[in-house]
């Protein structure tokens, strides 16, 4: 009986993560930080989930932390490519291409890991960021990446409040 039910548990799991394209929408963190949050995925899949940008808003003074999923132990890392865009910085406490087993993941070979980047919004305006999932002797020589993922943020003034209805 326990494994049938952990068995659809597994299953319900599988289902919602196929239906979200395996990322999670921008949620909101304790502490006024936007935190954006992409699953280790490999395949058709991962290609599906990466077409369209994540998007979120936050106001300056505020915290993003993008977290992108991948697998231990496949040489893959990802890197944010391009310059950091002028309204956003990189600070001491912000975590900058920090990676970490995913919770449960610990002491695995090839488990799951998190890589997060972490910034502080410093002037209104949109950035957009884009990430790259690409073994570093690849990209020497010229092999695409194995995903990109693009993240569009519109930072507002710190008078206005980022949780309002969009407009």
């Amino acid at each position: 009986m326990l494994t049938v039910r952990r068995a659809a548990i597994v299953a319900g799991a599988a289902v919602s993560m196929l239906l979200s394209g395996g990322c999670s929408a921008p949620e909101r963190a304790a502490g006024g930080i936007l935190l954006i949050e992409v699953a280790p995925q490999s395949g058709d899949g991962a290609e599906r989930s990466d077409r369209a940008p994540r998007r979120g808003r936050m106001t300056v003074g505020e915290r993003l932390e993008v977290r992108l999923g991948a697998f231990g132990g496949t040489g893959y890392a990802w890197s944010l490519v391009g310059p950091l865009p002028a309204n956003m910085q990189l600070s001491s406490r912000d975590p900058a291409s920090s990676t970490a087993p995913v919770p449960g993941a610990e002491g695995r070979p090839g488990g799951a890991t998190m890589t997060t980047f972490g910034m502080t919004a410093v002037a209104q305006g949109d950035a957009t960021l884009r990430f790259e999932l690409a073994r570093p002797w690849e990209r020497e020589k010229g092999e695409p990446p194995a995903r990109t993922v693009d993240v569009a943020v519109e930072v507002r003034p710190a008078r206005e409040r980022s949780d309002e209805p969009a407009k």
